[in-house]
């Protein structure tokens, strides 16, 4: 197997220049800062190629996020020693998994690797169909592996080995059989029970379990066309998938159309219309982008502030760093319409740089080293 290829279009940020003029003091650095709490409960959250629908219970936030995949966690106790972790990724596979058993050796040999870290107590792999396609259903019970050293802690430390249970779906993308979308809920503690409420999200997150059409190959195919032959090229490539409603789809179009030198006629109007239905659908980077065209405006498409703040702050909550740079700026300066808010826009550019947007780092950084006045 290989890993996720990188994103082909570098996403754009706005200058931190206006946020540095407009902080005095460097922004204080608050407990659990990547810890994003969900507004929108129960709404769409879209990948490239699938979906899934976002837990109900307000406990659940938004622990990290890509435009291939995410996780979510809750806390369990008052402590950090009872929590659930809400995962949900996707991987290019070398090959194709066109049969039921090859799925079903392929789960199998994923989730054993477990076993060097955990006993495995319990591992359930079971074929199940779901939404036209071909899943590994499973469930896994485990206890951390005992601490065997002669170390005077280790009978201590035995004593208090966490728990672990799993349960998950391991689907075959129904149109790029090389595609593995995986969407499951692990919960981990001391001598832990499967949580009623825990069990009912996890169900619920598999259940909502979606797909867009979707092919690697065409995506690939159609950044090639932008670099080299031209904008009608990469959209041709693109135009099924963008007519069977592929949130992805739409979304790199979009941006496709937002690079092209010459800028296409009605530039702005087509962007929105590509980015409108992606954004609605839980895409956030579809919502960050269309969030910057409000905050700009462009010939067709008159700025609106409120809307701008609005799509930018439902991207952050999905755990899109460069939404929540760009709302952190604006918030810390004043500018762009949106109300200035200090507190909260440090903590959003806290957030970003904490998922490794590195203009958001160098301007902490920058605040930080800046000599105090005497």
């Amino acid at each position: 197997m290989r890993s996720w290829l990188p994103l082909l279009f570098a996403c754009f940020a706005c200058s931190p220049t206006s946020a540095q003029r407009a902080s005095d003091s460097p922004p204080r650095i608050e407990e659990r800062v990547a810890e994003i709490p969900q507004t929108a409960l129960g709404a769409p959250w879209a990948f490239i190629g699938f979906a899934v629908t976002t837990p109900t219970d307000p406990q659940w936030f938004v622990a990290t996020s890509t435009p291939r995949g995410g996780s979510m966690g809750r806390h369990l106790s008052a402590s950090d020693a009872h929590t659930a972790v809400l995962v949900l990724s996707s991987e290019i596979l070398d090959q194709p998994v066109d049969t039921d058993s090859a799925l079903l050796e392929l789960a199998r040999a994923r989730h054993a690797k477990f076993s060097e870290r955990w006993q495995i107590g319990k591992h359930e792999e079971t074929i199940v169909r779901h939404a036209g396609t071909r899943c590994a259903r499973h469930t896994l019970e485990a206890i951390q592996l005992e601490d065997t050293s002669p170390r005077k802690s280790a009978a201590k430390a035995n004593q208090q080995r966490d728990s672990m249970s799993v349960i998950g779906m391991s689907c075959v993308h129904p149109t790029d059989s090389t595609l593995l979308v995986e969407v499951g809920v692990s919960e981990r503690g001391r001598a832990i029970t499967n949580s009623p409420a825990v069990v009912r999200d996890a169900e619920q997150a598999i259940a909502s379990l979606a797909f867009h059409r979707f092919n690697e190959q065409a995506l690939q195919k159609s950044a090639e066309a932008a670099r080299t032959t031209g904008l009608a090229d990469a959209e041709a490539v693109l135009k099924p998938y963008v007519d069977a409603d592929a949130a992805w789809a739409r979304y790199f179009l979009a941006q496709i159309i937002e690079r092209a030198r010459p800028a296409p006629e009605n530039a702005g109007v087509r962007i929105k219309a590509l980015l409108e239905p992606a954004a609605e659908r839980g895409l956030a980077d579809a919502q960050w982008s269309l969030g910057t065209l409000y905050l700009r405006g462009a010939p067709g498409v008159p700025k609106d502030p409120s809307l701008a703040e609005a799509l930018l702050r439902r991207a952050a909550e999905r755990g899109n760093a460069g939404a929540a740079y760009q709302l952190g700026i604006a918030q810390l300066s004043g500018a762009d319409g949106i109300a200035a808010n200090k507190k909260e826009g440090a903590l959003w550019v806290q957030r970003a740089a904490v998922r490794g947007l590195k203009e958001a780092q160098e301007l902490l950084k920058g605040t930080r080293d800046k000599p105090t006045k005497k």
